[in-house]
């Protein structure tokens, strides 16, 4: 018997092997790029350490600095005590201090990682789109 029609078998097929990990791939490169444009760059340290790990059909993104955390939640106001030493020494306006004790007033969230998910949710249907039409023409 003569089969008519399209193969859906064929089709899902090629959605595993083929369309799936391309659309993965391009979703991943895309979010690399978004992230890499949006993490707030002071010494480029965080910038640097922005990894891209693709296995088929699964991906992450993100920095790999721990303190990445803190610059996407913020921080709350809070205090610092030396560790190895009796005072804290740093610069503020080019002049050293020296104090036993700092109150930090916290930080902003700067949610570069949540806002770079956010814009891939909204692209992957595109790109979806673009690679699925492309496969199966």
């Amino acid at each position: 018997m003569q089969q008519r029609g399209l193969d859906i078998r064929i089709l899902a097929d090629k959605l595993e092997s083929d369309i799936l990990p391309r659309v993965v791939e391009t979703a991943a490169d895309y979010a690399e790029a978004i992230m890499a444009s949006k993490v707030p760059v002071r010494t480029g340290r965080l910038l640097g350490s922005i990894q891209k790990r693709t296995q088929g059909s699964e991906a992450v993104i993100g920095p790999t600095e721990p303190y990445a955390v803190y610059v996407e939640y913020g921080t709350a106001p809070h205090v610092i005590l030396p560790v190895f030493s009796r005072v804290l020494a740093f610069k503020i306006g080019g002049k050293m201090i020296f104090t036993p004790i700092a109150h930090h007033p916290g930080t902003k969230p700067r949610p570069f990682i949540h806002e770079t998910a956010e814009d891939v949710k909204d692209r992957i249907p595109g790109i979806w789109k673009d690679i699925a039409e492309r496969a199966i023409s």
